[in-house]
């Protein structure tokens, strides 16, 4: 009899716990979503499914998850789980740009390397722009100044973002160049620019961005800027379609709640990749993107071969003789001299 008695009384607390989340989560949505009437519309659906009895199975987070997304269509809106919530100087931003992961990913920087033909590539698996990264982001892009023309691949890059600006796109426009625009639930503007400060030297030559359905957010919002600038051509699969900027809110002590509080768009227009995503401008099938920019730069009379050979037998990127083979130290891995091919590994 005790244990029955212990079984409904802890079934009850759970069934107690449970309510609150979905209350509050629903409370923080409706208070904070970037459309005021969606997001009350949002909030109500939570709270009917969970009458419902929808949310009796476990993992609540992700269950509660699946909800949101199905009804809003909305990527940026979900409720984890975190026991441990983090110290302020633990953040989930300050973790994101500067934590251990950070540095296991090497700031998102996977490949930078010069293919045959004089064709320079970069594969970013997220977008991660800090004061820490810049020496990485400032050795890529020197690496490949003398391509004719620059690959940056972000198929499956989820996003990210960067905490000193927009500084990637100002490498291909220029300074103070509206972005975007990202107007909130209350009508305010922010305007996104190229920043003033960069001294690197820009890249002007043509420009291509590898997109596919894995890519989202922050490397959405690059292509999407790049293509309406008619600075690039985006080549792939249409990305995810994930825009909104979101903001992370504290539930209670074991969940948070992430919602959308800023919708972008082009500068004096709606238009945005939300629930849409990026179209590219040449469609292929997956694993065709390289081959298929090769096509579209050899069907380009405007590039040409121009500049040097990035590297050369005995020769690193800065022009410093070494051996064959030999590496270039960076902030946290090393870019590796072949002949003309470059790699530069994520650290360990």
């Amino acid at each position: 009899m005790k244990g029955i008695i212990l079984i409904i009384i802890l079934s009850t607390g759970f069934a107690q716990a449970q309510q609150t989340v979905i209350e509050k989560t629903a409370q923080l949505i409706k208070a904070h979503y970037v459309s005021e009437e969606k997001g009350a519309k949002i909030a109500e659906h939570l709270l009917q499914q969970y009458k419902a009895g929808t949310f009796n199975t476990k993992p609540l987070d992700s269950v509660v998850t699946a909800v949101l997304q199905r009804f809003s269509h909305d990527g940026h809106l979900y409720l984890r789980y975190d026991p441990q919530p983090l110290k302020e100087e633990e953040s989930d931003e300050n973790l994101f740009y500067y934590g251990p992961k950070a540095i296991e990913n090497n700031y998102g920087f996977r490949e930078v390397k010069v293919l045959d033909g004089n064709i320079g590539y970069i594969k970013l698996s997220e977008i991660n722009i800090s004061d820490k990264s810049l020496p990485l982001l400032y050795a890529a892009m020197r690496f490949v100044t003398n391509t004719k023309a620059l690959i940056i691949d972000l198929q499956y890059n989820g996003g990210g973002g960067s905490n000193i600006g927009a500084v990637l796109e100002s490498y291909f426009l220029p300074k103070n160049t509206q972005l975007l625009e990202f107007k909130s639930r209350t009508g305010g503007v922010e305007v996104e620019r190229t920043v003033t400060w960069l001294t690197e030297e820009r890249y002007n030559k043509p420009l291509y961005i590898l997109v596919n359905g894995r890519t989202a957010s922050a490397a959405e919002a690059f292509a999407y800027v790049l293509q309406a600038r008619k600075r690039a051509k985006i080549v792939g699969q249409t990305s995810a379609g994930g825009a909104n900027m979101n903001q992370f809110y504290r539930v209670n002590n074991e969940y948070y709640v992430s919602v959308s509080i800023a919708a972008p768009a082009l500068p004096g227009t709606d238009s945005s990749w939300e629930q849409k995503g990026v179209q590219p401008d040449q469609v292929t099938q997956p694993g065709e993107e390289i081959k298929v920019v090769r096509e579209l730069i050899s069907a380009d009379r405007t590039v040409t071969a121009t500049g040097r050979e990035l590297t050369s037998p005995g020769k690193t990127a800065t022009g410093t003789s070494t051996s064959p083979g030999k590496s270039i130290p960076t902030a946290t891995g090393t870019i590796t001299s072949s002949g003309n091919t470059t790699t530069q590994p994520h650290s360990q």
